[in-house]
C-alpha cells in the first residue's frame, strides 16, 4: 500500500483518495512537521514576510516578526485550509498558533468565507477541552487567526505511534473528548470533521478539539454543505448527503472511541462507494473480539454511537460520559470549575442508581416492613392505649360547656387549646420504672400523662418565649401568655374529657361583701369523674408555689377516697409532683364563688 502523504496512513491500490483523511492522491494535504532551520542566517528576525521557502520552513521563516508583535517559530503544519505555525505574542507573552491560508486560496471569496465561519463559531464555544480562537488579523493581504497553542501532538499521530492507549487514559481521553463536545452542541455548533487528527492532547494531559473548519451552525448546513468533511468519519447519512445532525458527530466521535480502544480503524474502504456500504450495511468487529480485557460497557457505548439509524445512536456527548465505565460528567464540569448546565444534571443520573431487579424486591421489602411496622406500632403505641376517643374539638367544647355551666357566660374575645404531656410524671417513668412492665400500663391510668388544655380570655393572646424544637415564636399555649388576666379561664382535661384542672382570675378590682357562701362542689367533683359520696373529707397538706398557679387561695378542702370505695392510685411516690394519690383536692378564693380548683384521681 502507498503510504498517505497527510496522515502517512496505508492506502490501498485503485484508490483514489486516503480513506483516513480524505486526502485525494494528486493533491497536496496536510502534512505535520516540525520547522527545521537549514542554516543560522535563517534565525535572523526579519520585519517583513519572506517568500516562500521549502515545505519544512513554509512561507515563513523562524523569526519572522509579523504585524509587530508575532514572532514566527517554526511551521507546524501545511494542508488544505492552509499553513499553521508557532509564535511568541510578544506583546501579552505567550507562545499562539498562527494558521494562514493558502496563498492561492487567500483571495478567494469562498474560502474566506469558511475561514471567518471558522472564527465565528470557535469563538462561541469556551471550554477547556475545545481549542481557544483568539483573534483575527492579516499580513499583508494574508488573512491569519490567532489560536491557542498546543504543546503536544494530535491523537492521529500518537495513536500511529503506540497503538491502543492503556484502558483507563483511553476512558480519560473518552470523557473529555466528550465534554468538550458537548460544549459545541450546546451552543447548536456541529464539528463535521471530528477525527483524530483534529484531537490534541499536551504534556499535561489535557485533551483539546481543534480546526473547526468545516464546523457550521445546525440550521444553516443544507445542500451540498452536508457532505463536508472527511470520509472515512462521516456518519452513514452524511455520506448519502441526507442531513447532518447532533447524531452525526456521534457517530465520528464512535469511531475516534473505536481507534482509542482497540488501536485500529472501524471500516477500511477503498473507495467512497465501499465506505458509504460499509457505514450503512455493516457493524464493525466487536471491539472486545480484539481487546479481549476491554470492559463490555465501552463496546455497548461505541456500538450504539456507530448505529446506522440516527435515531438509535445516544442523545448527546453527556450521555455516552456518563455511560462509560466511572462515568459522572456532573463531576467533571465541577471538576473543570464549570457551573453544571440542565443538560449535565440530567444526563449524570442517567446509569446511576440501583438496578431494576434490585430495586423492585428492595422496594417491596420496604413497603412490607413499614406495614408491619404501622400494625405493631398501633398495637403497642402509648397514644393507642390512653384510649384517647374524643377529638380536640370535641374536648374544646366540653370545656366551654363547663366553663358555661360555672357560670362563666362572658363571650371570650380570643381561645386557644391544644394537647400537653405530664413531663414530670414521665421522668418520673424514666428514672424508676425502666425498664418495667407499667410503661404498658402508665398511659391507661389515672392521672393520664397526656393532657388536653383550653383557655380563653377576654383580651388577645400573645406569647412571649419561643416554643419547641423549631423556637416557633407566638405559639400560646397553656401558660404563655401567663395567666394572669381579670377574667382568663383555663381548663385541663384527660383524653376522655375528664376534669383535672379549672382556674378562673378573679377580677382585679373587688367589692366589699360578706363571707363566701358555702359553695357546692359536685360541678367540678362530678367533672372530674368523682363521686362526692364515696370521698371523705381531709385535712390540705398541698400549697401551690408554682408562679402559674393563680392567686393564692383563701379557702382550701381535700377529700381521701373512703376506704373500699375502689380505685387506687397506679404509681404512689413520697414525691407529690410526681405521684398521684387517690384524693382530691379544691381551694377558693373568700368572697368569691367561682373557685380555682385541680383535681387527681
Amino acid at each position: 500500500m502507498v503510504p498517505c502523504r497527510s496522515c502517512g496512513e496505508g492506502i490501498p491500490e485503485n484508490s483514489r483518495f486516503c480513506p483516513q483523511c480524505g486526502a485525494s492522491l494528486v493533491a497536496e494535504t496536510m502534512v505535520t512537521r516540525t520547522a527545521a532551520v537549514s542554516s543560522p542566517a535563517a534565525m535572523l528576525p526579519s520585519r517583513t514576510p519572506s517568500p516562500s521557502g521549502s515545505l519544512d520552513e513554509g512561507r515563513f521563516l523562524p523569526g519572522t516578526l509579523l504585524v509587530d508583535r508575532y514572532r514566527v517559530v517554526a511551521l507546524l503544519g501545511r494542508g488544505g485550509m492552509g499553513e499553521v505555525y508557532r509564535a511568541n505574542d510578544l506583546r501579552l507573552g505567550q507562545p499562539v498558533a498562527l494558521k494562514f491560508l493558502p496563498e492561492d486560496t487567500a483571495k478567494n471569496e469562498a474560502t474566506l468565507a469558511r475561514f471567518y465561519n471558522e472564527i465565528r463559531i470557535a469563538r462561541q464555544v469556551s471550554h477547556p477541552n475545545v481549542c481557544r480562537v483568539y483573534d483575527l488579523g492579516d499580513v499583508e493581504g494574508q488573512p491569519y487567526l490567532s489560536m491557542e497553542y498546543v504543546d503536544g501532538e494530535d491523537l492521529g499521530s500518537l495513536l500511529r505511534r503506540i497503538g491502543r492507549l492503556p484502558e483507563v487514559k483511553a476512558l480519560e481521553i473518552a470523557r473529555k473528548l466528550c465534554a468538550g463536545l458537548a460544549a459545541a452542541h450546546d451552543r447548536g455548533v456541529l464539528h463535521r470533521d471530528l477525527k483524530p487528527s483534529n484531537i490534541m492532547l499536551d504534556g499535561r494531559g489535557n485533551v483539546l478539539i481543534t480546526d473547526f473548519g468545516l464546523a457550521g451552525l445546525t440550521a444553516q448546513i443544507q445542500g451540498a454543505e452536508v457532505r463536508n468533511g472527511t470520509p472515512a468519519y462521516m456518519a452513514p447519512e452524511q455520506l448519502a448527503g441526507k442531513e447532518v445532525s447532533f447524531q452525526s458527530d456521534i457517530y465520528a466521535l464512535g469511531l475516534v472511541l473505536y481507534e482509542i480502544f482497540t488501536g485500529k480503524r472501524a471500516f477500511e474502504g477503498a473507495s467512497l462507494a465501499e465506505l458509504v456500504r460499509l457505514h450503512t450495511e455493516t457493524t464493525p468487529v466487536s471491539p472486545t473480539s480484539l481487546v479481549k480485557d476491554l470492559d463490555p460497557a465501552v463496546e455497548r457505548v461505541i456500538l450504539r454511537c456507530l448505529d446506522p439509524d440516527p435515531r438509535n445512536r445516544p442523545a448527546s456527548a453527556l450521555s455516552i460520559a456518563a455511560a462509560l465505565p466511572g462515568g459522572d460528567p456532573l463531576a467533571a464540569a465541577l471538576a473543570a470549575g464549570e457551573t453544571p448546565s440542565p443538560q449535565i444534571v440530567a444526563a449524570s443520573g442517567e446509569t446511576t442508581g440501583i438496578p431494576l431487579r434490585v430495586a423492585v424486591p428492595c422496594l417491596a421489602t420496604i413497603i412490607a416492613g413499614l406495614v408491619i411496622v404501622l400494625i405493631v406500632g398501633a398495637q403497642t403505641s402509648g397514644l393507642e392505649q390512653l384510649n384517647a376517643e374524643k377529638s380536640p374539638e370535641v374536648l374544646s367544647a366540653t370545656a366551654r360547656e363547663l366553663i358555661a355551666r360555672l357560670g362563666y357566660t362572658a363571650k371570650p374575645i380570643d381561645s386557644a387549646s391544644g394537647f400537653d404531656y405530664d413531663g414530670d410524671f414521665m421522668r418520673y417513668l424514666t428514672q424508676k420504672e425502666r425498664p418495667g412492665g407499667k410503661w404498658h400500663e402508665a398511659p391507661a391510668a389515672r392521672p393520664s400523662v397526656l393532657r388536653f388544655w383550653y383557655r380563653q380570655s377576654p383580651q388577645y393572646m400573645f406569647a412571649s418565649d419561643f416554643h419547641d424544637s423549631l423556637l416557633t415564636p407566638g405559639v400560646v399555649t397553656a401558660y404563655d401568655p401567663t395567666p394572669i388576666l381579670s377574667g382568663m379561664v383555663n381548663v385541663e382535661l384527660d383524653p376522655q374529657g375528664r376534669l383535672t384542672l379549672f382556674e378562673a382570675i378573679p377580677p382585679q378590682l373587688e367589692t366589699k361583701s360578706d363571707a363566701a357562701p358555702a359553695f357546692d362542689w359536685k360541678v367540678l367533683l362530678s367533672a372530674a369523674g368523682l363521686d362526692l359520696a364515696k370521698l371523705q373529707p381531709a385535712e390540705p397538706n398541698w400549697q401551690e408555689l408554682s408562679p402559674f398557679a393563680g392567686p393564692v387561695p383563701h379557702v382550701r378542702f381535700a377529700w381521701t377516697r373512703q376506704p373500699g370505695a375502689g380505685g387506687r392510685s397506679t404509681f404512689s411516690s413520697s414525691d407529690p409532683g410526681v405521684a398521684r394519690p387517690a384524693c382530691s383536692r379544691s381551694s377558693a378564693l373568700a368572697g368569691r364563688r367561682r373557685p380555682y380548683c385541680s383535681s387527681w384521681a
